[in-house]
């Protein structure tokens, strides 16, 4: 083989060899380049919310209703939100006011305005004793490669001003996430099946105000219809009103299941107070059970036959009243 050739080949394999190394090499130094253009690419802009109405409170259609403020600062007309917030979850939404001024840091300063109304599934299992907690979401149109926000919880919060008929605000918190959407929106020239959008989430916690008086309120018929239902074990025996008394008592029941319903919109679960309405109709249809029985015993004119039901009188009233007020305890406590 000429000399000549032969250093042709020699150079070229050198080359080819050491392009090779050089790439596994610096393999680790181009990914941390890209990743890092990739991450400054994005832009952090702190973003605040004030909440100063929480009113409309429908437990039919499912929604509530919020005023609020919005803020943030940003870099400068490229950057600006007054058409691009997004709020999440929404059933409709106007900006009465917004502003925005150039700070002396040459930074820009934003405020905005908002009425909403929102989605929200009431849950009612629990009522009057549920605990709530409101959800208040924005998303700029723009991906996370352009608008990444950052919660301010300094400055964020609920007015002090705000009073809800019924209830009580008990906590406040804000945050943000990222949320994948898992399409590309239509877009040919896009380089993932997907996009990030940055979130802030606000969630506001309210309880109800006088949940006892109001539970009470809506109890009282049942627990009195039950205490009456229970007389008869301590009559005469084959005395009329033995077996009236539980009658009035479970019409009792019923009416106020009834009144309770037209009050408190109906659910597709149960919940507690159907739990307490059902519990007493079984324990009245238990004591006509038992009544029956006993008053059968009793016109034997046995002497024997008679004690004995009167012991099962007395022994049932006593299982029957412990076993309502321990299932009672149950259903409050869970």
């Amino acid at each position: 083989m000429p000399r000549k050739l032969y250093r042709n080949r020699m150079t070229l394999y050198g080359l080819l060899s050491y392009t090779e190394e050089s790439m596994k090499k610096h393999f680790y130094t181009y990914i941390f380049i890209l990743l890092f253009f990739q991450t400054v690419s994005a832009k952090d802009y702190p973003f605040g919310i004030f909440i100063t109405g929480l009113y409309n409170f429908d437990y039919i259609e499912q929604t509530f209703c919020a005023d609020y403020w919005l803020w943030s600062l940003y870099d400068g007309e490229e950057t600006d939100f007054q058409n691009s917030i997004d709020p999440v979850n929404d059933i409709s939404f106007t900006s009465s006011i917004y502003s925005s001024q150039q700070l002396d840091t040459g930074q820009y300063w934003m405020q905005q305005k908002i009425q909403a109304q929102y989605q929200y599934k009431w849950d009612l299992r629990k009522f009057p004793f549920e605990v709530a907690e409101l959800k208040i979401e924005i998303e700029d149109y723009r991906d996370i490669s352009e608008v990444n926000f950052i919660a301010d919880t300094v400055n964020s919060g609920v007015s002090n001003l705000i009073t809800i008929d019924g209830w009580d605000i008990t906590s406040f918190k804000i945050g943000n996430s990222v949320i994948e959407y898992n399409t590309n929106f239509g877009n040919s020239s896009a380089t993932s099946e997907s996009n990030d959008y940055s979130r802030i989430i606000a969630c506001i916690g309210i309880t109800r105000s006088n949940s006892w008086i109001t539970f009470f309120k809506l109890t009282a018929g049942v627990y009195i219809s039950i205490l009456i239902s229970f007389l008869p074990f301590f009559m005469k025996p084959n005395t009329d009103s033995r077996l009236s008394l539980p009658s009035a008592g479970l019409f009792a029941v019923v009416s106020n299941k009834y009144v309770v319903e037209s009050i408190v919109p109906s659910s597709t679960s149960l919940t507690l107070l159907d739990s307490i309405h059902f519990l007493a109709m079984l324990c009245i249809l238990l004591i006509f059970i038992v009544l029956i029985q006993t008053d059968g015993m009793r016109s034997s004119e046995e002497k024997q036959l008679i004690d004995i039901s009167f012991r099962i009188d007395r022994i049932f009233a006593l299982i029957l009243a412990t076993v309502f007020c321990i299932i009672n305890c149950v259903l409050l406590c869970i």
